[in-house]
């Protein structure tokens, strides 16, 4: 199972968060717009890159758009019962998806 997370600019100065798995998307969290993090997360990054903060190269609002994202993924595990990242999919008893 593959697991993306993807932005799209959504009304004037803001992005909207996505999560995609197995084609089926789930919505994360919006945020202020920020050219960096849309360049990054525009076109979808696997969830390992997501939360691989060597690929912000210093950018501080990637960072924090990176930092607060596992806490928005846990709450989509929870509230549809998929599982996705890595200790949640240990703890069994979930849908399986792509491990971060």
């Amino acid at each position: 199972m593959k697991c993306f997370v993807s932005c799209k600019a959504t009304g004037k100065g803001t992005h909207t968060f996505y999560l995609t798995v197995d084609q089926v998307s789930y919505y994360l969290f919006s945020q202020d717009y920020r050219s960096g993090v849309h360049g990054y997360f525009s076109n979808g990054v696997r969830l390992d890159e997501a939360f691989d903060f060597s690929k912000a190269k210093g950018n501080t609002a990637v960072l924090h758009t990176m930092e607060k994202m596992h806490l928005y993924i846990r709450y989509v595990e929870r509230e549809y019962h998929v599982s996705v990242l890595r200790r949640t999919a240990l703890k069994g008893g979930r849908r399986k998806a792509q491990i971060a």
